[in-house]
This record gives C-alpha cells, sequence and structure tokens, in this order.
C-alpha cells in the first residue's frame, strides 16, 4: 500500500507541474494586462512601462514563470487590483464556500445514487430498475442551470419557503441549512445519476460473475454475497466520484451564480468579467491542483478496498 501511494504522489508531481505551465501560459494570451488597474487611464507610454518593470512584465517568459511559481509554492498569487486584496486570501474565503456546498452535494448525491445504482442492479429487468434508468438518464440530460432556475422559481419566487440565494452560516444551523438546499439540489443532480447508473452497471456486472455461485453454494447469506457483490462493484463508482467531487470543488459557475453563492465558480465568473487575470490565473491553479488530489486519493482508496489494482500498479 506504501508503494501504491508513493508511485501515485510520484505521478501527481509532474501533473501538477505541468498544470503550472499550461495556466501561466493561457494567462499570457488572454487580452488584458495586469498594469492596467495600476496606472491611470490616460497614463503615458512611459508610466506604462515603469509599471510593468516593476512588476517584471517585461522580463523574459521563462523568467516570469520561475518567479511566479516560487511565489505560488509560497503561497503568493499576487495582488488583486480590482478587489483590493490579496489573491490568496480571495481564494481561500470561496474556496471555503464551495468546499461547504461541493461535500454537502457529494454526499447527497453519491448517497442517493449508490442507493438508487443497488436497488435497480439486483433488481435487474423490475419497475424499480425502469425507474431508476429513467430518473438517472433525467438527471444527465437536464441542464443544472435549468434546474437551479426552476427551483428558483418555484421555491423561492413562487412558494417564498427558503431563500433566493447567499451564504448565511452565521445564523444559526436551520438558516444555513435553508441557504444550502437548493444550490445543492441542483448541483448533485448530475452526481446523483452518474453514481447511480455505474452502481448498477456494476451490481449487474459483478452478479453475473462465477465466485458469486460459488459463494451461495458455500452457505453464505443472501446479505453477505450482497457485501461482497457491493464491494466488488464499488471501484468505478470512486472512479466517476472522484471525478464529480473535484468538478463540485471546482465551483459550478453556473449555479453558483443563479444562487450567487460566494463561491469558487461566482469569483471566476466575476474576475472574468472585470479582467481580472490574476484572480482567474489563481482560480484555475487551485482548481487543477484540487483535481489532481482528489484522483490521487480515489486511487489510493481503490488500491486499500480492490486488491487487483494494489496488484496492477505494483
Amino acid at each position: 500500500m506504501i508503494r501504491v501511494a508513493l508511485r501515485r504522489i510520484a505521478l501527481a508531481v509532474p501533473i501538477l507541474f505541468g498544470v503550472s505551465v499550461i495556466v501561466f501560459l493561457l494567462m499570457t494570451v488572454l487580452p488584458g494586462s495586469p498594469e492596467a488597474g495600476l496606472v491611470p487611464e490616460d497614463a503615458t507610454e512611459e508610466q506604462r512601462q515603469a509599471v510593468r518593470d516593476q512588476l517584471g512584465l517585461n522580463d523574459p517568459l521563462p523568467v516570469r514563470y520561475l518567479d511566479w511559481l516560487l511565489a505560488a509554492l509560497q503561497g503568493d498569487l499576487g495582488y488583486s487590483t480590482q478587489r483590493r486584496r490579496e489573491v490568496a486570501d480571495l481564494l481561500l474565503q470561496a474556496w471555503g464556500n464551495t468546499a461547504v456546498l461541493a461535500l454537502v452535494s457529494a454526499v447527497f448525491g453519491i448517497a442517493l445514487g449508490l442507493l438508487l445504482g443497488y436497488l435497480a442492479g439486483t433488481r435487474r429487468g423490475k419497475i424499480i430498475d425502469r425507474v431508476v434508468s429513467v430518473f438517472s438518464l433525467s438527471g444527465l440530460s437536464i441542464p443544472s442551470f435549468f434546474l437551479a432556475i426552476v427551483l428558483l422559481g418555484i421555491f423561492a419566487g413562487g412558494l417564498r419557503l427558503l431563500p433566493s440565494g447567499g451564504a448565511n452560516f452565521h445564523d444559526g444551523p436551520i438558516v444555513a441549512v435553508r441557504s444550502l438546499v437548493l444550490p445543492v439540489l441542483a448541483g448533485s443532480l448530475i452526481t446523483m445519476a452518474i453514481t447511480a447508473r455505474v452502481t448498477r452497471a456494476g451490481i449487474v456486472d459483478v452478479l453475473g460473475a462465477d465466485f458469486v455461485e460459488t459463494l451461495r453454494a458455500k452457505g453464505l447469506s443472501e446479505f453477505e454475497v450482497r457485501r461482497h457483490v457491493l464491494r466488488n462493484a464499488i471501484s468505478p463508482v470512486l472512479t466517476t466520484s472522484g471525478v464529480q467531487i473535484g468538478a463540485l470543488l471546482g465551483g459550478s459557475v453556473l449555479v453558483e451564480t443563479i444562487f450567487r453563492w460566494p463561491g469558487m465558480g461566482l469569483l471566476v465568473f466575476n474576475a472574468i468579467s472585470a479582467r481580472d487575470l490574476l484572480v482567474v490565473q489563481g482560480a484555475t491553479l487551485i482548481i487543477a491542483v484540487t483535481f489532481v488530489i482528489i484522483n490521487l486519493i480515489v486511487d489510493l482508496l481503490q488500491a486499500a478496498i480492490d486488491p487487483r489494482v494494489r496488484g496492477a500498479v505494483s
């Protein structure tokens, strides 16, 4: 298990390095200039060049990348002239809000998806299997932003049962839960649908394996047989769940914007609108790192659960 962890970590290092290079290069080709917010609109070209020299923007590209990378490794992602705050502080606050929404959405979506997929897989061809299949296909077909607008119109605009947006964690747990309900329902739909479909497929595949009949022949109860089936079918579920959690932690721009949730998605949307390139650069890097770390954790969990994975990488 330690060898698996070390190999996965060793593979993650060049991936993160490559991500940092791509993020930096993408930000250099985008329109707009980092010094625009530091000089007046009527500034002369000499004044603009002086600011660029001070920021190191006239240095060769490899030098600028190295300076940025070393600063980023120390937690310095620059200063947002539009927000008048350090980029790292903005990202830390936004990532925390997104993490709350993402984790609640992931737990809700994955748990319900596992339950529905298990029921459909163990009752293949029956009514509940067909209902779950229709439900999961609908979940994949309905865009999350459309569901967000519908939920907002019904429960916030029409019935006025839930708040229309914002994150309120300071007025007690009831208010916090109320502010989470609509974003979680909108954000977890795709996670729930994918988990249900993958779980069902895994259950059906494992139930057809020869070892299941062997377990029954040895006298194991149906509950013990189902437990072994679920353990063998969980590996692909972990893979898809890791991708979904990474996507949720990256921040859903449309869902967070619709519900005015102060997370990574809304921060990136506002930064792009304001041409705040340093915030966009830092947010893109954090989202990419989040994906890599989540997938690393999922790989380690798969190795811990499934001996076949450990044998494949040892």
